[in-house]
């Protein structure tokens, strides 16, 4: 017979054997529960990525801006790039000039004589800068831009002014609708006037020339002369001009956007 000692020895290790069992089933998972995290695909397909939180968000439209309009006016085609003008130009429009004032005189019996200056002169374009955005005239581009913006809040605000109207007198929707849009286009252009390189000393082997702009904003003739601005470098040699990849002329071509910026923001708002 098998001694008490070695029979409570089995039973022992029966109950260890039971329990182990227990354990193993308890661990397995239960193939009828709901997966915690994410099922895996089936053989040979890709992993399903779970879809990224997104939060809708509505698209907000662009405020509507009112932008100057530029006008080439009284000048011809030509304006629109950087001209140079240089002695021999002077020295050509001088011949033609004195043969003329000698015609005036004759007819006019001595009067009548004309003089003209340097600035008025066409000259030549760069074909450095032919397309380059630097040479183009900034009335076109960077000015237009910048008061685009004064533009844009006048109007704004003539908008604003004129919807409140409306609500209170009477408007029908339409009516009140059409009050608060915005002007696209504003009354007043923009004109160009210089913008050249002009030689500084007609006499002399110097090589100075300064930069010039200038631009009106306003037809003449309504009742009031158009706001002008006007701005001049300092003379600088024309190979200064050229180094760095025409870096003065960069800087300087700034220095008149924002001279003209200034000048011609400070037009009265009734005038725009």
């Amino acid at each position: 017979m098998i001694s008490n000692k070695k029979h409570r020895a089995a039973l022992h290790a029966c109950g260890l054997a039971l329990a182990a069992l227990g354990f193993v089933a308890h661990a397995e998972p239960d193939a009828s529960a709901p997966l915690a995290r994410t099922a895996e695909a089936p053989v040979g397909e890709a992993p399903v990525a779970e879809a990224p939180v997104t939060t809708s968000t509505a698209t907000v439209p662009a405020a509507p801006q009112t932008r100057v309009l530029f006008k080439l006016g009284v000048y011809k085609p030509g304006i629109e790039k950087l001209r140079v003008v240089r002695r021999e130009d002077t020295v050509g429009r001088v011949a033609g000039q004195v043969a003329l004032n000698v015609a005036f005189a004759v007819l006019a019996g001595g009067a009548g004589v004309q003089g003209f200056s340097k600035d008025d002169l066409g000259g030549t374009t760069l074909a450095a800068l032919q397309d380059d955005p630097l040479g183009v005239n900034p009335a076109i581009s960077d000015l237009t831009d910048t008061l685009s913006k004064v533009a844009t809040d006048i109007y704004r605000k003539r908008a604003a002014a004129a919807h409140a109207l409306a609500l209170t007198d009477g408007s029908t929707p339409e009516e009140i609708a059409d009050a608060a849009k915005v002007q696209a286009q504003a009354d007043t252009p923009l004109l160009p006037g210089p913008w050249h390189l002009v030689y500084e000393n007609l006499l002399g082997s110097d090589e100075l020339f300064r930069l010039k702009f200038g631009a009106q904003l306003g037809r003449a003739g309504f009742m009031r002369p158009p706001a002008e601005c006007f701005y001049q470098s300092e003379p600088v040699a024309w190979a200064q001009w050229q180094a760095d990849d025409w870096q003065h002329l960069r800087q300087e071509r700034a220095k008149a956007v924002a001279a003209c910026t200034a000048a011609l923001s400070a037009t009265p708002e009734k005038f725009w």
